[in-house]
């Protein structure tokens, strides 16, 4: 362990673990390992949504820190909820549950681990939980605010292993009737002057040259080349700031920690890796660290045969990037939430939207939709937040969850123009508004446009890919829509949005009358994720081509627990499949499975 790395410092713990994860696993391994990942990827973007940060997640288990007890008291609280809608869309019996334990404690952070007094005793107290449950330590109890609508129920005093004294534990639970309570926004205090996106607002990150590890001098040239071409595409990504080769790789053969090389370049994350040579194979492994905290963001290896070395460079490189992209993401919005409320900026409000815009509910959209509101009233030409917000209307709109404005159309098209016009040349950005003018303005030339030159700017990001897939679907064009996002499950395998993938590859496949690969895939997603009503979309004329109309009935079931108001009409009017042969197909195959006319 370096001890450089290591800090000490009281913080209020939760430590998450899967009941009878064993006996998931025996019942199908590979659906068990899907589910509770799953439901882990849900849990980690609820923590982020109330402040916490997911430090690990070991196997069947997670651990997150919090600063304040109320806040991981809601988090659990509300994790539990959308754990028991997420089973309750399994017709079988593999179905994680999660018991939960909060504890309040000293912890040690090191290297990106978090280990403790605190941690050992929030896990010790999760034992004492009913799978579904929360137990919390006394003292958390205390410090939860009064008007929470929570109730604690008194489990005694507990004799815990590892610790001489007995431990005051409360069972706590939602109070019957309550609503959970919203999510705390930071509220932004007034400013003259619009926020800057150069500069520190930018999540910048150095990528150090990778080790040789290898005996061989001349594999020396395909270390330095991973590193110069991992630099080379992250610059590619607008949102980023990369430090340059020629700063980066002063580091070259040095033993320097992390966080002083960090302060050095002035940056907030730190990439490294090694090159290894064994015979006529090679091992390359890369590590993501946010040098503030010492936290291993991400950490992956590649292996490959020496045959074609250029060829291997470049699939590292491509497999580098579009994982470490959703990372940093994820790490940017964690950091947003830890800045105090004087402290909060556009690219922040931006930031803590993200998490809302992605869960696909009508609630959390209209959360999302404020804070973009409040971050372009900061700077009214930050292209990536009118994206965002255009994107953030065009849900609402064609899920039917109701009007936000007078003209939520005109407002759509509208931020999807300005979002071009105020960067041109930001991939994210053109691909977000180019979604925008297809669904909501037809408007499929300029559409595409726009989409294919995002992919041009950066075909490595895989939620651009993805968008570009999904508009190539909706414009006729299938397999090539299958072709990117393919690709942008195959840069970023295990990304939290996997689910968004697998549903439009699921589309791609019916279009292209493949009933049988459209309901594998529809139904791998909805085991990633339960709540979008997209997939039972698809999921449901797969299943009607395929003969199965029991399934497909409760996939309209469940599409309609989703989006009750959905109709084949509305769809009809809303769902913008260019090809209207296609469109009344999948139509019909929704109507044969119960939707409303």
């Amino acid at each position: 362990m370096n001890t450089n790395n290591l800090s000490r410092k009281l913080a209020v713990i939760l430590h998450a673990d899967v009941v009878g994860s064993t006996t998931l696993v025996q019942h199908n391994e590979t659906l068990a390992h899907e589910r509770m990942q799953a439901a882990f990827h849900q849990f980690a973007g609820t923590i982020a949504d109330y402040g916490g940060i997911a430090h690990e997640l070991r196997g069947d288990a997670l651990v997150a820190e919090f600063e304040r007890a109320s806040d991981a008291v809601a988090a659990s609280l509300a994790f539990q909820v959308q754990n028991t809608a997420l089973n309750a869309g399994y017709d079988d019996d593999i179905r994680p549950e999660l018991r939960i334990g909060i504890s309040l404690g000293e912890v040690v952070i090191a290297d990106g681990t978090i280990t403790g007094a605190g941690v050992v005793l929030a896990q010790r107290l999760e034992q004492l939980a009913e799978p579904g449950g929360i137990a919390v330590q006394g003292a958390v109890s205390e410090t939860v605010p009064t008007r929470m609508p929570y109730d604690f129920e008194s489990l005694g005093e507990q004799m815990l292993k590892g610790f001489d004294q007995p431990v005051r534990a409360f069972a706590v639970s939602l109070r019957q009737g309550a609503e959970l309570p919203e999510v705390e926004v930071n509220q932004t205090a007034p400013v003259a002057e619009a926020a800057d996106h150069g500069g520190s607002e930018k999540p910048s990150i150095a990528v150090l040259p990778f080790a040789n590890m290898s005996n061989d001098p001349e594999q020396e040239y395909f270390a330095d080349g991973i590193s110069e071409d991992i630099i080379t595409a992250l610059s590619q990504i607008k949102q980023w700031l990369v430090i340059a080769r020629n700063s980066s790789f002063v580091y070259k053969g040095r033993h320097v920690d992390i966080r002083e090389i960090a302060r050095e370049l002035g940056v907030r994350y730190v990439l490294e890796g090694s090159v290894r040579k064994g015979g006529n194979r090679l091992r390359i492994t890369g590590q993501l660290i946010e040098a503030e905290t010492g936290t291993h963001l991400w950490a992956d290896k590649y292996d490959g045969d020496l045959e074609d070395v250029f060829a291997l460079q470049d699939r590292i490189t491509e497999s580098v990037v579009g994982a470490i992209e959703p990372s940093l993401r994820l790490a940017e919005i964690a950091r947003s939430k830890r800045k105090p409320p004087k402290d909060i900026g556009a690219y922040d409000l931006y930031l803590q939207a993200l998490p809302h815009l992605f869960a696909i509910r009508p609630e959390p959209n209209e959360l999302a939709l404020k804070l973009l509101h409040r971050a372009i009233e900061r700077d009214p030409n930050y292209a990536l937040a009118l994206a965002y917000l255009a994107w953030g209307y065009e849900e609402r709109l064609t899920r039917a969850w109701g009007a936000y404005g007078d003209d939520d159309a005109g407002m759509a098209v509208a931020l999807a123009r300005r979002a071009i016009a105020a960067d041109r040349d930001n991939a994210l950005v053109l691909v977000l508004a180019g979604f925008v003018l297809v669904m909501i303005a037809r408007d499929y030339n300029e559409g595409l446009e726009a989409v294919n030159r995002a992919r041009e700017l950066n075909p490595n990001i895989a939620f651009v890919t993805f968008l570009v897939g999904a508009v190539q679907n909706v414009c006729g064009n299938p397999e090539d829509g299958l072709a990117c996002i393919e690709h942008a499950i195959r840069v970023s395998p295990g990304d939290p949005g996997a689910f968004f993938f697998y549903t439009s590859a699921a589309m791609a496949h019916l279009m292209c009358d493949r009933p049988s690969e459209a309901c594998d895939l529809a139904t791998k997603s909805a085991r990633m994720y339960a709540g979008w009503d997209t997939t039972y979309r698809i999921l449901a004329p797969a299943l009607v081509q395929l003969g199965r109309i029991d399934e497909a009935r409760s996939a309209v079931t469940r599409l309609l627990e989703l989006s009750p108001t959905m109709t084949i009409s509305g769809l009809r009017e809303r769902w913008p499949i260019r090809d209207k042969e296609t469109l009344n197909a999948i139509l019909e195959g929704l109507r044969i499975a119960g939707l409303p006319e």
